[in-house]
Formats: structure tokens, sequence, C-alpha cells
């Protein structure tokens, strides 16, 4: 039997991201010091598994690969996020050179996860906040569900909610019906 999953990037909706406040680009923090979580997180991973979801990290990563931040400083903010209660994580760490599969708006890491944890992309959702995220997605016929901010009022998602945790609600209710 398949399985439904959401598949939640990192930065911007687990993490808040930095950068973006002054006309700049959304980014990870660079920093322990700068690292936090957004409201929710807990109670709404919470919520998606007691309505029976497999709840998988989607995330790029390549701040090391970049020379933005270093491995041990990238190394204890993610730490923090591996106590989070995922199901699972699955991350690229390349760079935009590297011209790899994994990382997004290419479906690598989506086509990874599917294949192990046997999900049905038609009961799963996407929670994402940039066009990445929404193209990975749509690359694998998956629901989305966008996160708002400033930064990507211009993308078009099947869903938006304020945060994780109206997204979650969304995804419940949308699973009632």
């Amino acid at each position: 039997m398949q399985r439904k999953a959401v598949f939640l990037d990192r930065d911007g909706v687990i993490v808040r991201t930095v950068g973006w406040e002054n006309g700049g680009a959304p980014h990870a923090p660079f920093s322990r010091a700068g690292f936090s979580f957004l409201p929710h997180v807990e109670e709404s991973l919470t919520m998606l598994k007691a309505a029976g979801f497999i709840r998988i990290l989607i995330s790029n990563q390549p701040d090391v690969a970049y020379g933005h931040i270093s491995e041990e400083e990238w190394q204890s903010m993610h730490s923090e996020v591996e106590k989070l209660n995922f199901d699972d994580i699955f991350l690229c760490r390349h760079t935009r050179d590297a011209n790899c599969h994994c990382k997004k708006p290419r479906p690598g890491l989506l086509h990874e996860a599917v294949q192990k944890w046997n999900i049905a992309l038609s009961d799963s959702f996407f929670v994402g906040d940039t066009e990445a995220d929404i193209g990975a997605a749509e690359a694998m016929k998956c629901r989305t569900v966008l996160i708002d901010w400033p930064y990507n009022r211009n993308l078009r998602s099947d869903f938006r909610a304020g945060h994780l945790l109206d997204a979650a609600t969304i995804i419940r209710q949308t699973c009632q019906v």
C-alpha cells in the first residue's frame, strides 16, 4: 500500500530566512546566532503525523560548498533540525554549477523519497517558499502549499498559507474532503 507524505523545505518553512528584509534574496542563516525556527513547527509536524502523513524534509543546502559557512557551523544548525520529528531528511549540498539531479527545482530528492517510502504523490503535498520548491513538486505531480512571504508573492501554487501551522491545517482539511 502506498503512503501519503508531506515534503517540507527547510529555509522559509521550518527555519527563518534572512537577507530578504532589505531587498536581497532570501537565504539560510550563515551562523548559529542567526538561526531560529519559525513559529508552530513542532505543533505542525505533530498535526501532520496525526493525520497519517510521513514528514520528509527536502532541502537545498549548498552554503558550505559556496563558502558562506563552515561545515562545523552548518552541522551545529543541522543538528537542531534533526531533533525535530521528521520521518526522513533528504538534502542537496551541491552548488548550482554541479548540475546534479537532486538540486531543486530538479525532482531528484523527491524521486528518492518516493522510492524509499513508497509514496503516492497524488495523496501528498510539498510545502515550500520558492520557485525551486514549486518546480520540484510540479515535476513530480505533487500538490503544492506555498508559505506566503513578501519575496514570493508572484509565485503560483495549489494553496497558500501564512505559516506552517496554516499549511498543516489546509492539508488536513483537504484530505478530509
